[in-house]
């Protein structure tokens, strides 16, 4: 089968309905190209539309959407979480929340069964969208992500031209990083504060299940920040201490080497928590070393000051997010702002803002850069859902992009 596609561009005024190719541009810059204006859709890959359910499944959003309306999601490979937002056009950013719903992702074979059943809800109908974005748990290439715990393809390319309007693909962490972007300074507890310069450079990590890293540069033709996703956290780890020394050496003899990561994430909680369990009882004679904790119990339990170990080893986990934060800083020289998210930062907030091992750590007062890292700003996010105001974001600056119309 092949689907025939044109596409309007509104720059300047100027159309383009060739019948020969087809061509237009996304934030990213992708593009389809074939010698007689069509796209053929040839993949058996589960994930991507089959020739055989294209017909069902093709609905021409284009033609209906109101020009305010997006569509956004969250895919994990547990959950996918859709949420309808139309966006005020002031500028004031008081965007209106229409729908959101959450569908287990075993429950569909496929993305575009997922997104056909949000489809088909009463107030999508009514307020078709113009243009949407999907963060996914795993890598992007080309507008498109093979999900890495999930047997799901999203092919926002083939969702574009099925559908009619501009569909993107975000890693999840990258969506963290528009996130920041447009977060509402009720959300943010600023840490180091100095001036962020205009326009500049900024940095994103986050410890959650695991750690993200990200850099942001500011891009005059698009007029925004451009987010450029890394996979800083899976660099070695750089020790400070004869403590640190020594948890490396126990996570070496665990995994065979120590990234970042294993020491800075949800699994790297527990991790340093062993390490501090593996001491010699005489050493600390007054603390149950046999205790097994996730987590969760090792945060709450640091909070509330019933384990000396745990309190111990939350101090640890954040003197070293905080020294990667101050290496990724000095990597961007990120003098627009360096910025905490993930899932665990809201939950140490008190913690962090004590100004202690964190602050302390990202400042690095022995180091020749110490004057340097004192000019970046440092903010931990306290938003939960970091990711998809950062996808919305996203999906707001496709409104801006030219017109994209679905053939018949």
């Amino acid at each position: 089968m092949v689907l025939h596609a044109q596409f309007e561009l509104s720059a300047n005024s100027m159309h383009h309905r060739s019948a020969g190719t087809a061509s237009y541009s996304f934030l990213r810059g992708p593009s389809f190209s074939s010698g007689n204006a069509a796209w053929r859709l040839e993949s058996s890959r589960r994930g991507r539309a089959c020739v055989t359910r294209i017909k069902a499944l093709s609905q021409d959003w284009g033609s209906s959407g109101g020009k305010d309306t997006v569509l956004i999601a969250d895919i994990g490979g547990t959950n996918c979480r859709f949420e309808l937002w139309r966006i005020d056009p002031s500028g004031n950013k008081q965007h209106q929340e229409l729908h959101h719903q959450i569908f287990p992702t075993r429950e569909f074979a496929t993305f575009p069964d997922a997104l056909q059943a949000v489809a088909q809800q009463d107030i999508f109908q009514a307020n078709t969208p113009s243009a949407a974005a999907f963060a996914c748990a795993g890598p992007i290439t080309g507008n498109r992500c093979d999900m890495t715990n999930l047997d799901w393809t999203i092919d926002g390319d083939y969702l574009s031209v099925t559908h009619g309007i501009r569909m993107a693909v975000l890693n999840d962490f990258e969506a963290n990083g528009y996130g920041v972007t447009a977060m509402d300074e009720k959300h943010l507890v600023t840490l180091n504060e100095v001036p962020a310069a205009d326009k500049g450079p900024k940095a994103v990590l986050g410890p959650g299940t695991g750690l993200g890293e990200a850099q942001l540069f500011w891009d005059e033709i698009q007029g925004g920040y451009k987010v450029w996703p890394s996979e800083g956290s899976h660099s070695g780890f750089a020790p400070r201490g004869w403590k640190q020394r020594a948890l490396q050496a126990y996570v070496e003899q665990e995994l065979g080497n120590c990234e970042v990561e294993h020491v800075s994430c949800g699994s790297g909680l527990e991790r340093i928590y062993r390490f501090l369990q593996s001491d010699e009882s005489y050493n600390r004679p007054t603390i149950d070393l046999d205790t097994l904790q996730d987590a969760p119990a090792i945060t709450k339990a640091a909070l509330d000051g019933s384990d000396p170990l745990a309190v111990e080893a939350v101090d640890l986990f954040l003197a070293i997010i905080g020294a990667e934060a101050g290496s990724l800083g000095l990597r961007a020289l990120a003098t627009g702002g360096v910025y905490l998210c993930g899932g665990i930062t809201p939950r140490l907030i008190s913690k962090i803002e004590d100004h202690r091992s964190l602050l302390s750590a990202f400042l690095h007062k022995k180091s020749r850069f110490h004057k340097l890292l004192r000019t970046f700003p440092l903010y931990a996010v306290t938003h939960e859902r970091t990711g998809l105001v950062g996808t919305r974001e996203y999906a707001i600056r496709l409104l801006g992009q030219p017109s994209l119309i679905k053939a018949t």
